[in-house]
């Protein structure tokens, strides 16, 4: 297959070394040199009037292999007709190859193009991460604000005194109304029942192991007996406990503390913090407490666990 050679045109071959000194006798003496068949199309690209175009055109038609110690690759653009205007007559491409090797190793400024191939080597990685990602289903307390009217999923899991044989002293549920205009709340009341009065409010919590939370409830408590309080527990670790006799004046009569909690309960802010453990469940526990046969009644509502 021939090229023609439309690259190497008569009018626009002018040639650079036409400026330096003796600038044709360098292009000649070099082809010489290096044993190039001095043909037709190697005489035009050595001609000063051309070479510099001559030049141009094969630094992009072939650029000649270089020994070097990176990785070297040769250039050859995909064949192309190229046809020479200033003669008729074809050239093949080895002809071509051949002038314009003769001319780039001949040229004193001739430019070398090195590509260096450099290896880029991506590991892919199929190890799989040893600790799993959790999400705990939200909200992690059930009915945290009673606003069910029922105490489930909440378990009474301890009474002290119990019942039913203290009832009439001893009573404990779901009743209007609640924190902040809320319909609910859990409500334990006390009236002189026994020197030691417990009762536990207690439900499990599913969580992420390790994982640090935030305990945070409203409640509020009659009585001012430094014996009278509330503590609260996960897994019998206490996390938040209420100053002791805080809340109004001590009252004597169940009816006379409802009458008095029930329309405008002091509500009070309480939180802890705590860390789940490695099973990544939880047992939270509130517990209202009061010594020394008192009346006092307490309200829990709002509860909320949440990830720090």
């Amino acid at each position: 297959m021939y090229l023609t050679a439309s690259l190497v045109t008569l009018s626009g071959l002018f040639c650079q070394i036409l400026a330096a000194p003796n600038g044709a006798d360098i292009w000649e003496r070099a082809a010489l040199q290096n044993d190039c068949n001095r043909d037709n199309l190697l005489r035009s690209f050595v001609d000063p009037r051309y070479s510099a175009s001559a030049s141009a055109f094969c630094s992009t038609y072939i650029q000649p292999t270089v020994k070097s110690t990176n990785t070297v690759t040769t250039t050859v653009p995909a064949a192309t007709k190229a046809r020479r205007d200033f003669a008729t007559g074809t050239y093949p491409p080895s002809r071509l190859s051949s002038a314009c090797s003769c001319i780039l190793t001949a040229s004193p400024h001739a430019t070398t193009a090195v590509t260096t191939v450099v290896a880029t080597i991506t590991a892919a990685s199929t190890a799989t991460s040893s600790t799993s990602s959790c999400a705990a289903a939200t909200p992690i307390i059930k009915n945290g604000d009673f606003e069910t009217g029922a105490i489930a999923p909440w378990e009474i899991t301890n009474v002290i005194p119990p019942l039913p044989a203290y009832e009439q002293y001893l009573s404990l549920g779901v009743q209007r109304p609640g924190y902040a205009g809320s319909k609910y709340a859990f409500v334990v009341t006390n009236d002189l029942a026994s020197s030691y009065v417990e009762v536990d409010l207690s439900q499990n919590l599913i969580l992420c192991a390790g994982t640090k939370y935030k305990f945070a409830a409203q409640y509020y408590q009659t009585g001012s007996d430094p014996e009278t309080h509330v503590e609260v527990f996960v897994d019998e670790n206490l996390i938040a406990q209420s100053p002791s006799g805080q809340g109004t004046a001590n009252k004597r009569d169940v009816n006379e503390i409802a009458e008095r909690a029930s329309p405008a309960p002091v509500w009070t802010s309480l939180s802890g913090t705590f860390t789940a453990g490695p099973s990544g469940t939880g047992l939270l526990r509130v517990s209202f407490i009061a010594t020394n046969y008192l009346t006092v009644q307490w309200g829990l509502d709002n509860v909320v666990v949440t990830p720090v």
